[in-house]
């Protein structure tokens, strides 16, 4: 054997060895497809600013909680172990936050249930019991040939920690999975119940092994929904069962749309004004760091340290931190040309609405979000500006105590891509109302694979049939 033929060999494992293992997997090119509807406790499409300051209060402490759990936590388990002890999350008809479709079992079983971007559980209400009311519909695992449940053995179990009970032979991983105290501040709410797992079915996409909680009993008003789907960064969440690393939402500004939901392939974003900045290292939430914020002609402080903003899709409302809050509050105030009206509700910025066919643009100051990496989230002021009543309008951001939170409201007609591999959150303006997802052209599908592999190993052929 000559020299040349030594080259040609080594050349060839070198090509195959590196280029077919980088090929992405036939799991991370998949691509799935949810929808979310957002639900009130009124029949009108309509968000009700007074409650919402009211259960978006509420969410925020629970965030602010689990917050400070995180950091109690060991920074070595942000991949795994996020403590579910206290969840951030207030169930009791959650205004202006929305509802994920998706089918559970075999055959499929339809069911609503809170998309939230805070929390990692995904469960749902099990089997009959007057306590479930007639308000949704229960998951019946009898009803379903792929439901099995998971053992207290199972990775699923490990992460639950603490929530988690198990019973002698361990063959039922049991929780408790506790929401802080009622509305009077004097019943503890929970779900409890034991993990099973499930064939779910996405947009026509059946997903088998499915880890997720299957209450039997709970104590408090969950809402309308049958449950919850945690969209977090922990092992527990939707996104980490499904095996990809990124997801995607557009939420609609007409309540009456679905907002489009998006796994894997189908996150992707193209065109004109995406802009990316770094995720911060929290167990759970996606959290950014807000360099500052433009009012009008002002530059006011933003949110920086360990916590930065959480982007939730599962809070209305804005908040913001001092000094943030204050110094924001005091720019929009001098640069609105509208007549002042009292306070109301936790709005500290509220006007007579303009009347005589008078634009609201025209009589508030643009208001810009400035993130670590360049990246400017400038807001159309119906993302910031709402009407609390027939004759009012508020700045529909709030102060906060503790954690600062950019809101499913400003959140509206943009999409908003989590990349947890990357550990990036992406935006770009879009009119959610009619956006229509297409397959990644980046991402290559199996086909696409197979393709590539092939034409390799016919290359490799030839120059071995060409030298030997």
């Amino acid at each position: 054997m000559t020299t040349n033929h030594i080259v040609i060999i080594l050349a060839s494992f070198m090509i195959f060895f590196l280029v077919v293992p980088a090929l992405p997997a036939d799991a991370e090119s998949r691509g799935f497809r949810g929808t979310m509807i957002r639900r009130a406790r009124t029949d009108t499409t309509a968000i009700n600013f007074t409650q919402a300051a009211q259960e978006s209060h509420r969410r925020l402490s629970f965030l602010a909680a689990r917050s400070q759990v995180d950091k109690q936590s060991s920074a070595s388990h942000l991949d795994s172990n996020s403590n579910t002890e206290t969840v951030p999350l207030w169930m009791d008809g959650v205004v202006g936050a929305y509802d994920m479709e998706f089918s559970i079992g075999t055959p499929p079983q339809e069911l609503t249930a809170l998309a939230d971007t805070g929390s990692d559980l995904i469960w749902t209400k099990c089997g009959a019991g007057a306590a479930w009311g007639s308000s949704s519909p229960s998951y019946h695992p009898d009803k379903s040939s792929s439901f099995t449940k998971l053992p207290c053995s199972h990775r699923l179990c490990t992460a639950l920690r603490s929530v988690a009970r198990c019973a002698a032979g361990g063959a039922e991983c049991d929780y408790t999975y506790s929401y802080g105290l009622g509305g009077g501040g004097d019943r503890p709410q929970y779900t409890q119940g034991f993990l099973g797992s499930e064939t779910f079915t996405l947009g026509g996409e059946a997903v088998p092994g499915v880890g997720f909680g299957c209450t039997t009993a709970s104590e408090g008003n969950y809402g309308t929904g049958s449950g919850l789907v945690g969209l977090g960064r922990g092992p527990l969440s939707l996104v980490s069962q499904l095996h990809v690393d990124t997801f995607m939402y557009c939420l609609t500004r007409d309540a009456s749309k679905a907002s489009p939901l998006l796994f894997g392939s189908l996150a992707t974003m193209t065109g004109a004004g995406v802009q990316s900045t770094g995720l911060l290292g929290s167990t759970t939430f996606y959290a950014v760091n807000l360099r500052s914020i433009t009012i009008g002609s002002a530059t006011t402080a933003g949110v920086g340290g360990p916590n930065g903003v959480v982007f939730d899709s599962g809070t209305t409302l804005t908040y913001l931190a001092e000094p943030a809050y204050t110094e924001a509050k005091a720019a929009f105030l001098s640069q609105t040309n509208l007549t002042q009206v009292e306070d109301r509700d936790g709005y500290e910025a509220c006007y007579q609405k303009p009347s005589n066919g008078r634009l609201l643009s025209s009589a508030v100051p643009a208001m810009v979000l400035h993130f670590d990496g360049g990246a400017d989230m400038a807001l159309p002021v119906a993302n910031y500006v709402k009407e609390v009543n027939d004759v009012v309008v508020c700045w529909v951001v709030q102060k906060s105590p503790s954690l600062s939170i950019i809101g499913n409201v400003m959140q509206k007609n943009y999409l908003v891509l989590h990349d947890v591999r990357r550990s990036l959150l992406s935006f770009q303006p879009a009119n959610c109302d009619s956006y229509k997802a297409t397959e990644a052209s980046g991402s290559p599908r199996p086909m696409y694979q197979f393709s590539i592999t092939m034409l390799l190993c016919f290359y490799i052929y030839n120059m071995y049939t060409s030298v030997f």
